[in-house]
């Protein structure tokens, strides 16, 4: 019994992680209830799932509001935008199914390749600000060539966030209760996995003694 409470052994880092999740969930949902600051709130979550990712036991609150009130601004200024440009492109695509005649519906699909790509660009950018201290330019530039260079794994981003989307449409309850506990949390490890590894393959170093070097 005395190897199960080794804070070293397997079971204790999966109950330490599995607590760590359900509080930074619990972190993420609060700092949402205003929507202006879920860009902030998305860049604080990722700076604790990727310390978990990396094996790490974080300081949830400290590690979480620390970035949240160093990348307010910036990771704000991003999520603003983005909004925007979806929101352009979603109407666009609005338009073109309800108002044009059937023969002229492939023309949403270059509004489709622009969301694609504005989530795409999202999927990196707001885990760069939380890691990196790099300017506005290079993060979008950055964000999109990650993006572009690792497009399977951002494939599987778009994936999971539409089947989180397909089985919010169809079965809410149950989904938002998943979610409100720790689904969040969760989902942002699996991404937090490989992004980690994505970032220490342009030569970053993220490990549970060191914070990241970049």
């Amino acid at each position: 019994m005395t190897s199960f409470f080794d804070k070293r052994s397997v079971p204790m880092r999966i109950l330490t992680a599995a607590c760590n999740l359900i509080l930074v969930n619990f972190c993420f949902l609060i700092s949402c209830v205003p929507l202006l600051t879920i860009g902030a709130a998305t860049c604080s979550l990722y700076k604790v799932t990727i310390k978990i990712a990396a094996g790490e036991n974080p300081s949830v609150f400290r590690e979480f509001f620390g970035c949240f009130k160093e990348n307010f601004i910036r990771s704000t200024v991003f999520w603003i935008v983005y909004c925007i440009l979806a929101a352009f492109f979603a109407f666009e695509i609005y338009m073109v199914r309800e108002v044009l005649p059937q023969n002229y519906q492939w023309s949403m699909f270059p509004a489709i390749f622009f969301l694609f790509a504005i989530f795409s660009s999202a999927s990196y950018a707001f885990p760069l600000i939380a890691w990196f201290d790099e300017t506005v330019k290079q993060t979008i530039k950055n964000s999109l060539l990650l993006a572009l260079t690792n497009l399977p794994t951002t494939i599987l981003f778009a994936v999971v966030t539409a089947g989180i989307c397909f089985a919010w449409h169809y079965e809410q309850v149950i989904t938002f209760s998943i979610l409100i506990f720790m689904g969040i949390g969760i989902v942002a490890l699996l991404f937090s996995f490989f992004l980690k590894r994505i970032f220490e393959k342009h030569g970053a170093v993220i490990t549970p003694e060191e914070e990241i070097i970049g």
